[in-house]
């Protein structure tokens, strides 16, 4: 407490020195003030008070003699000595503290130094490349929308209205701002929590409750049964059953409801935004969502759902933001999203990003073995070589090398883009060889690149490039015997690559099926999948809830499967028998 706040309380009518910079008409702010303590302790001076304050009556009504210059000066180097004697006495105070420390160092052991939040930041930043870490404002669809269209001074105004809403929007960092009302959703059912910490990074997961179990043991009962998951929008929506509400949105698409299906797909990914944990952050390289539980795959198919929406509403940067988003929650990349993110980078013309990020897969995922990011990569290397002024004799070569080793996409794209090739390209035995040895697979993969990209490569000055280096490839294909035994070996190479989808493929395949007539007019292959939100479950997938499907559980062979659809085929009303939901 200060001597001033002392004074006051103890009622002393001592007056404080005036400050330096006063002037001569100060007056202390405690003058004729009474004591407002009653304690007989603290009136033992109340003789000298009085003469003080007679003192203070008389000098006010004389007038003030003027001091001499040299006395203000003393008083001022008074002043500046005793502001230097306080860190003096905190020096000895410290030296005692410093004894202290050493003798208990001296016991104990010096400490570790406190390096060790640096160090983990560093960290951090070193888990993945730069090029793949996830950006916050590129993150958020409002903010690409904005740029696009510019704001719209109505929803700014609904905005400003709803103020809570957007602090929480802020502070969870939704990726679907647009949904506000989210005291509206429950907070019970489902939940996240810490799995562990290993490596610098954090491994989260969804939680059920035991009512979200009930619901969800139900969904899974009817799909093994052999019956549809028929669940009401609203219905889904009332208990916030994200599994069902994933089901219910695939049913709207395949009846091309898709306003609807793309509410529940919004609301599915906020709701699981609003339960996530408070360390739960999206942009953060060290956070980790793994595919293999069972409970989190909803939230990977919901992005790549949503992803997938964007892209196809001209949303294109914000997809392959949450795109990398994916590839950081779990580096395995369970959904083949190496499949389609060139086509995104493509689309949002990141074409320095593209060379620099197949340049770092090319190493650590042997990515250059596929077809989409070969050709992907090539046109990525034109449009940089263009925007520069420079040569673009390296995108020349990557291209000619990748239609030697898939020569059949060239007829692809010119199929999607409906344009007739010359007479030379349609007669050209390199184009067309290949077409008859290729697998099913193979060609359905193919044909899906060529529907998500024809519009990249329809661009004039593009496909004349195209046209001009496929020309020069037969040219020299029929000119040099040494380049076609290296197109053999290099087709039979690629014809090898897809005799199977791997799992990755599937379960993307799943996830976009229901949504083929939106995105590539139904260009997507047929795929037989049993729940919307777990395709193809891995081999060494974590059901921690045990959850199983139907009787028959997870033994249930593909002839049983063949079986039942041959039934239901021949039979529209057969059915399994299947225990009716209790909600």
């Amino acid at each position: 407490m200060s001597t001033r706040n002392l004074r006051k309380a103890y009622g002393g009518n001592n007056t404080l020195p005036a400050p330096d910079d006063s002037e001569d008409d100060y007056e202390p702010y405690n003058k004729n003030k009474v004591s407002a303590f009653t304690y007989a302790g603290l009136e033992l001076s109340s003789g000298s008070e009085e003469h003080n304050t007679s003192e203070a009556d008389s000098v006010e009504e004389e007038e003030p003699e003027p001091q001499p210059e040299t006395t203000k000066k003393k008083n001022k180097k008074k002043k500046k000595k005793q502001k230097k004697a306080k860190p003096i006495t905190n020096d000895d105070e410290e030296d005692e503290i410093d004894k202290s420390i050493k003798e208990i160092n001296a016991l104990m052991g010096s400490p570790v130094p406190a390096v060790a939040s640096t160090s983990e930041e560093n960290q951090k930043h070193t888990l993945i490349p730069e090029i793949l870490v996830v950006q916050q404002k590129h993150l958020n669809v409002a903010n690409e929308l904005k740029k696009k269209f510019g704001t719209d001074s109505a929803e700014d105004r609904s905005k400003r209205g709803n103020r809570q809403a957007q602090l929480r929007i802020q502070k969870k960092s939704l990726i679907v701002p647009q949904i506000e009302n989210l005291a509206a959703f429950p907070k019970v059912g489902l939940s996240m929590s810490v799995a562990r910490r290993a490596g610098g990074c954090v491994y989260f997961t969804f939680d059920h409750d035991a009512q979200y179990r009930r619901r969800q043991q139900r969904l899974l009962a009817r799909a093994a049964a052999g019956r549809a998951p028929d669940v009401a929008p609203e219905e889904a929506q009332r208990h916030m059953h994200v599994e069902s509400m994933l089901e219910s949105a695939d049913m709207m698409f395949r009846i091309e409801e898709y306003t609807v299906a793309n509410t529940l797909i919004e609301q599915s990914i906020a709701y699981m935004q609003f339960v996530a944990h408070p360390s739960f952050q999206l942009t953060d390289p060290s956070t980790r969502l793994e595919y293999s539980y069972m409970e989190n795959r909803t939230f990977h198919i919901l992005i790549l759902k949503y992803l997938h929406l964007l892209t196809n509403r001209a949303c294109h940067r914000t997809a392959l933001e949450l795109a990398k988003m994916l590839l950081n929650l779990d580096p395995t990349d369970p959904l083949a999203i190496l499949f389609i993110i060139d086509t995104l980078a493509l689309r949002a013309r990141e074409h320095q990003w593209l060379i620099d990020a197949v340049d770092h897969w090319s190493k650590e995922r042997n990515a250059g073995f596929l077809f989409n990011i070969q050709f992907s990569y090539a046109m990525a290397h034109y449009h940089v070589a263009v925007k520069h002024g420079g040569d673009t004799s390296k995108a020349d070569d990557l291209l000619q090398n990748a239609m030697l080793r898939f020569p059949t996409i060239l007829m692809k794209l010119y199929e999607c883009a409906n344009v007739t090739p010359s007479a030379k390209l349609q007669a050209h035995t390199l184009f067309n060889s290949a077409t008859e040895r290729m697998t099913r697979n193979l060609n359905d993969l193919i044909f899906l690149y060529a529907k998500f990209t024809w519009s990249k490569w329809r661009e004039p000055a593009v496909f004349e490039w195209l046209k001009q280096n496929a020309e020069a490839l037969a040219d020299r294909y029929d000119a040099d015997p040494a380049l076609q035994e290296r197109a053999k070996v290099l087709v039979n190479e690629g014809l090898n690559l897809f005799r199977s989808w791997p799992d990755e493929v599937i379960r993307h395949l799943c996830v976009i099926k229901p949504m083929s007539s939106l995105l590539v007019d139904g260009a997507v292959p047929e795929v037989t999948n049993l729940v919307a939100s777990d395709p193809s479950p891995p081999n060494q997938g974590v059901n921690r809830y045990g959850y199983t499907f139907g009787p028959q559980g997870d033994s249930r062979t593909a002839a049983q499967s063949t079986l039942r659809e041959l039934f239901s085929s021949l039979l529209p009303n057969y059915a399994v028998y299947a225990p009716p939901d209790l909600e």
